[in-house]
């Protein structure tokens, strides 16, 4: 009987020590804002967009800050070599530069972006082709899965191709839903009925409301390979963030997907390093249903 006594005062014990161990620290995590750069360029004569922020340090009640002062350019060069600035003017609210005019693209030439910022510091995307556009040639419901569709094109031979596809749900002409997914042609090279499938709908919270739409229209782009390993990256970041927060807490979170870093295609020329995020030059076949 005494062994048994014995086991709990030093069981007892442990705990009480683990417990008196315990101290409040403050975590202090050294911070070097980043700036995070996001834009798109497509063949369908829309104003260009481009997003900039600067992150913020980790006790930030916001993890971006609008970045309001820098200067946004947007470049072409022909196949001939002839280098034109193609717009300069755009308007600025919170970051998202949208350009004055309308821009009209042109298959073959190559288009970039410049960002200067207030201090100086340049930034320049990386030099993408605006590549052919490949029709869609059907969109069908899956006949197992109401809410995945089947979009059906001819993939270009002799050629390496990456798509973004992407899904815009709309209630009485108002945005209400967009997804998209993105591919490339392994599998159904030179096929002329390959096919790709996309979700109607994806949720970042559990147990989300579908929305209700009333049409839908949905895009192939034809993107450069740089751009669709960024959106592959970008896709792990979310699943990884999803994954975290389904098991916040449990022992498999030890096992779980890092966070991928989202480089992208533009670089900070002043250091010579890959900044966060990308500007893609698309060219989109469009379905309306």
């Amino acid at each position: 009987m005494k062994s048994v006594y014995s086991k709990i005062a030093l069981s007892l014990s442990i705990v009480n020590c683990l417990f008196s161990c315990t101290e409040e620290i403050t975590v202090n995590v050294a911070h070097e804002s980043q700036t995070v750069i996001f834009g798109e360029l497509t063949n369908l004569n829309d104003e260009v967009v481009v997003t900039i922020q600067q992150t913020l340090s980790l006790n930030a009640s916001e993890s971006f800050q609008a970045v309001n002062d820098a200067l946004v350019s947007l470049y072409e060069k022909t196949v001939d070599g002839n280098i034109n600035i193609i717009t300069s003017d755009f308007s600025v609210n919170q970051g998202i530069y949208t350009s004055n005019q309308t821009v009209t693209t042109t298959i073959g030439n190559t288009y970039w972006i410049e960002v200067v910022l207030n201090d100086g510091t340049l930034f320049k995307s990386e030099e993408e082709t605006m590549l052919p556009i490949v029709p869609i040639s059907e969109v069908t419901v899956d006949n197992e899965f109401d809410d995945v569709l089947n979009v059906s094109f001819a993939d270009p031979t002799n050629a390496t191709n990456f798509y973004k596809i992407s899904v815009l749900l709309y209630n009485q002409g108002q945005l209400v839903s967009t997804n998209f997914t993105e591919s490339n042609d392994v599998i159904f090279d030179g096929n002329d009925n390959a096919s790709v499938e996309v979700d109607l709908f994806r949720f970042e919270e559990e147990n989300q409301s579908i929305p209700e739409y009333d049409s839908r229209e949905i895009r192939l782009g034809n993107i450069n390979f740089t751009s669709y390993q960024f959106l592959l990256n970008q896709r792990a970041q979310i699943d990884a963030n999803e994954e975290a927060g389904e098991e916040s807490g449990g022992p498999s979170q030890l096992f779980s997907t890092p966070p991928v870093s989202l480089l992208g295609n533009i670089t900070n020329t002043s250091t010579n390093t890959t900044a966060l995020g990308n500007f893609t030059i698309i060219s989109i076949s469009v379905e309306n249903q």
